[in-house]
């Protein structure tokens, strides 16, 4: 088997690396799931996902450009789908991003009851761990997330393997 080390590289656009990783190996990201479940072509899917970090991406060649559209809670949805799709193609997760997962899931929904009947409980399980978050502003949001980080990096139950080696079938490179 052929094999690559996986490296972050955030500038070069999280969310198509783990999707082309997950096509050569099986795994099946987010966005695959949202293609198979759409209808919508897997290409089109990657390009708007990344229609924000292109911006960025390729902010010199017009620095007086803005990006107007973008706020800082658009970044917690893409955020999320790269932290998810990592532990699927790695097998697992620092600490950090399980947390940041869990932080998602405890304010993405307006109501646990608008969320898929599978992910409620886990989701009510999530929000127990972040005390007053469904009322706090932003910035308190960011600090519970914080302190949650913070307190998990203390709990070696959570730490996980990590593969940080993708095998390939023979031939895929």
């Amino acid at each position: 088997m052929a094999s690559i080390q996986l490296r972050c590289t955030c500038w070069r656009r999280p969310h198509e690396i783990l999707t082309t990783i997950g096509s050569h190996t099986g795994v099946q990201t987010v966005l695959h799931g949202v293609s198979e479940s759409t209808g919508q072509k897997l290409g089109r899917l990657i390009e708007a996902a990344h229609e924000f970090a292109n911006f960025m991406k390729h902010a010199d060649k017009d620095p007086a450009a803005v990006l107007d559209k973008f706020t800082e809670t658009d970044a917690d949805p893409i955020l999320f789908v790269a932290c998810h799709d990592f532990s699927r193609i790695a097998k697992g997760q620092p600490v950090e991003l399980q947390v940041y997962e869990a932080w998602w899931f405890a304010i993405t929904y307006a109501r646990v009851t608008d969320a898929p009947l599978r992910a409620q409980s886990m989701i009510r399980s999530c929000i127990s761990h972040f005390p007053g978050i469904r009322r706090a502003d932003r910035a308190k949001r960011l600090a519970l997330g914080l302190k949650a980080i913070e307190e998990a990096q203390l709990d070696e139950g959570l730490i996980m393997e990590i593969e940080r080696e993708v095998k390939l079938p023979v031939g895929d490179l």
